[in-house]
């Protein structure tokens, strides 16, 4: 596991994924409900990005900003310490403000971490399998992304994809596109009308199980549940790249 990359999933994709938590989680939409600030996050040599929350909304913004508190991390080390929950950052603006961190931003946190991270006992809920099987597909593509771009193994198998989109899609959830680009990776949320090659699974359920490992791909193909099409190379170098997310997303 490399530090650098896991900052940058630490901030560019588990943070963009809380912009899909208030649909799912009642404490998250009361947290979007309330007071307004935007954090951001300035990690040396790692990038700056920023969580705007308030309005009703969670936004997740990949840049530097306006912002009411400013988080300051010298190093990725010290970026992944904090969402380990073994180090803290170095306010440089809302020191007033602080405690807001510790309230809201960490339940927020722990609030993603609540459906990413599951039990058996959680999945009996029939809610909490879509809300865990919609998040986790957007932090693994957000993740695959940062994976391809920066792990070295990754970057291996990114070299080798042809330009083009990659549809990502759950019928009734996320329907996100993984574009290449000479072998850089960036996702979007929606995707084009025609990509070069696509994931969809079927609904939620089987997108939540297979990313679970209840069922493998060529079960989850064999029953219909997942439909696999177009440019080949793009998707089977996409699966090894995959195959590196769950060491990031622990």
């Amino acid at each position: 596991m490399d530090q650098f990359t896991m900052a940058r999933v630490n901030v560019f994709a588990l943070l963009r994924c809380l912009e899909e938590l208030p649909a799912y989680d009642e404490e998250a939409r009361n947290i979007a409900d309330g007071r307004r600030e935007t954090i951001q996050f300035s990690v040396g040599r790692v990038g700056k990005a920023r969580l705007a929350i308030g309005g009703g909304a969670l936004r997740f913004l990949p840049s530097a900003g306006r912002c009411s508190i400013l988080l300051w991390f010298p190093k990725a080390e010290n970026l992944n310490a904090m969402f380990a929950g073994t180090g803290n950052p170095v306010p440089l603006k809302g020191f007033t403000k602080l405690g807001y961190l510790k309230g809201p931003f960490t339940r927020l946190t722990e609030r993603l971490a609540h459906y990413l991270k599951t039990t058996p006992e959680l999945l009996h809920d029939a809610n909490y399998r879509k809300a865990n099987a919609a998040l986790s597909l957007c932090a693994a593509a957000y993740a695959s992304v940062e994976v391809g771009n920066n792990d070295r193994f990754g970057k291996l198998n990114a070299a080798r994809m042809a330009d083009g989109e990659l549809r990502i899609a759950a019928v009734g959830g996320p329907e996100l596109g993984l574009h290449v680009e000479a072998g850089h990776l960036r996702c979007t949320k929606g995707s084009s009308a025609r990509p070069r090659a696509r994931m969809e699974f079927a609904d939620l359920e089987s997108a939540g199980a297979m990313l679970r490992g209840e069922i493998d791909s060529y079960t989850a193909i064999g029953a219909g549940k997942l439909v696999l099409g177009g440019y080949v190379p793009l998707l089977d170098n996409l699966n090894k790249i995959l195959g590196i997310v769950p060491r990031y997303l622990r």
